[in-house]
């Protein structure tokens, strides 16, 4: 037999081995092109399914008219801060007396006692003269608590300022407010970590921005959430941040959208409506709230209205916090 013969060495010159470089890289990058999408965030409060008691856990008694509730504990006592007038709204609508920010206390965050005013309105000619509304939770640093707010005066457009106090209770208004002014500032909520101070809040178009702060005073450049909404409210879920904007007319119609992302300077994601029931005395909205953790649970507090707006009423919401293995009622 002969000897099989080999088939001889390929020669590829150095201009093919370029080119198959090329073909390679090529193929790899559309490899890369058509790998699936990442899966949206875990964010197990942004699906939950929100119950909501029937009976509102609190009616000023003044007018029953109690809006934009927030809810702070400290010690033994809570603390309700709302917008109790806004008469401006005319139509029947806005309670009664001069625009101010009122307050009540409770032992337990369900059984709730009128205390009266926290922040009136402003003098003339003060940023606040028309009417001070939509206080924010506040926050404590170097033993003082910070409460912001939204105030209106007739010659601007709504802006933010704070408040001062010791006891929760007696209230110093900032003499350098407003603190926030550019266009319309709405609707503040704080949040606290790592040192720095985020401050939600709602401006033209109803879209949210947020500002940063070290200290509470000085305050960043505008940063786009691109969630758009009122009254906002941002959680931390795990390792997801769940934002909270209210869509809608608050007299009817008005109703939650929720938002997540994994950092709170980046672009949220918007995950549609939150699942909640509107109890009768909020079945025309069921909007502008605060939540609060309470042992294994999320409570939210929310203003709710049947008459558009003539009346405004506090409920009460509530699911079990994830991954704590509370049961559902």
């Amino acid at each position: 037999m002969s000897p099989t013969r080999l088939p001889s060495p390929v020669r590829v010159s150095a201009s093919g081995i370029t080119f198959l470089a090329l073909i390679l890289a090529l193929l790899l990058a559309h490899g890369q092109a058509e790998e699936p999408a990442m899966a949206p965030l875990a964010a197990p409060v942004a699906n939950a399914t929100w119950k909501t008691a029937e009976e509102p856990v609190y009616r000023d008694p003044d007018d029953d008219w109690a809006k934009d509730p927030s809810v702070f504990k400290a010690s033994d006592t809570w603390f309700m801060y709302y917008t109790s007038a806004n008469p401006w709204q005319g139509d029947g609508c806005g309670g009664k007396g001069e625009s101010r920010i009122d307050y009540a206390t409770s032992p337990d965050g369900l059984k709730w006692t009128y205390q009266g005013l926290s922040i009136p309105k402003g003098k003339p000619g003060e940023w606040d003269e028309e009417r001070p509304q939509a206080p924010a939770k506040p926050i404590l640093k170097d033993g003082v608590y910070y409460m912001f707010y939204a105030g209106k005066c007739a010659k601007s457009a709504v802006a933010i300022g704070y408040a001062t106090s010791t006891d929760l209770r007696h209230w110093t208004k900032n003499p350098a407010n407003p603190v926030l002014n550019k266009g319309k500032c709405n609707d503040p909520f704080v949040f606290f970590e790592d040192g720095v101070y985020y401050m939600f809040y709602t401006t033209g178009g109803d879209a949210i921005d947020l500002v940063t702060s070290p200290d509470l005073v000085n305050w960043s450049p505008p940063i786009s959430t691109g969630a758009t909404g009122e009254g906002s409210i941002v959680i931390k879920d795990g390792p997801v941040y769940t934002l909270f904007g209210c869509i809608g007319f608050s007299g009817n119609g008005e109703y939650y959208k929720v938002y997540t992302s994994p950092v709170l300077t980046k672009p949220f994601t918007d995950c549609g409506r939150i699942k909640i029931n509107n109890p009768d005395f909020a079945k025309g909205t069921l909007s502008h709230g605060d939540i609060i953790r309470q042992g294994d649970e999320y409570w939210f507090y929310l203003q709710g209205t049947r008459d558009g707006g003539r009346r405004f009423q506090v409920g009460l919401a509530r699911i079990p916090v994830p991954g704590t293995g509370a049961r559902k009622e």
